[in-house]
Order: structure tokens, then sequence, then C-alpha cells
């Protein structure tokens, strides 16, 4: 992997509004609203990363907290640090022992795109 191609936002960063990525994003801060990543493209919410919103991602891997709905065309997996409160829709999910999730799941196989009127 290219060291250009990976976003970082690091710990006490606050971001807010529409973020928008491609390729790997590593997040240790905090992101307030909307989350878009390309396809193909890998979103890491490490354990001090908190997101506050949606977010539209290919593969999510949450080891900190989100507060808001999740739509993964590809995977998503809660590790035993991990916090999801909100839907998710996603071909597959994986939750670490030690995952907290609160919300619902709909394990759709056929998520061709992710699309902001997905979760409404």
């Amino acid at each position: 992997m290219n060291e250009i191609s990976i976003n970082m936002i690091s710990a006490n960063t606050r971001l807010e509004g529409k973020i928008f990525f491609d390729d790997v994003c590593r997040i240790h801060g905090t992101l307030i609203g909307e989350i878009h990543a390309a396809p193909g493209s890998t979103l890491i919410l490490e354990e001090t990363g908190v997101i506050e919103g949606n977010v539209y991602a290919d593969t999510l891997m949450i080891n900190g907290y989100i507060q808001g709905n999740v739509i993964s065309s590809s995977k998503v997996l809660i590790s035993a640090s991990g916090r999801l409160i909100g839907s998710v829709k996603t071909p597959q999910l994986k939750l670490e022992p030690g995952a907290f999730f609160e919300g619902s799941c709909n394990m759709d196989q056929q998520i061709a795109s992710i699309h902001p009127s997905d979760l409404t």
C-alpha cells in the first residue's frame, strides 16, 4: 500500500460535515456528520475514534464508537473494543467476543452501491 493513499484523522482532532475518502482511512479522532467511502476502500475506526453520524463504506472495521447507521457493501467487523449503536446493512457482519452492537441488521447479499437513501 502506498503511504500517500492512507488518510489518517489523529486523536484530539474533531471534524464536522460530510467526509469523502478513497483507499484506506484510519480514524483516531472524532467525526460528526456523514462519512462516504469509495468502492474498494477500508475505513478503520481505532479505539480512540468516535463517529456520530451515518457511515457509507465498503469495508468497515470498528474498534472505537459509532452512533449512527452503517451501510457497507462488503463487510463490517466490530472488534472486542468496538461499539455500534444504530442499524447496519451489509452482506457480512462479524462480532468479536466483547463487541457491543445495539440496533438492527439487514444482511443483504446484493448491496451493489452505497447511497444515503438506503438508510431511510
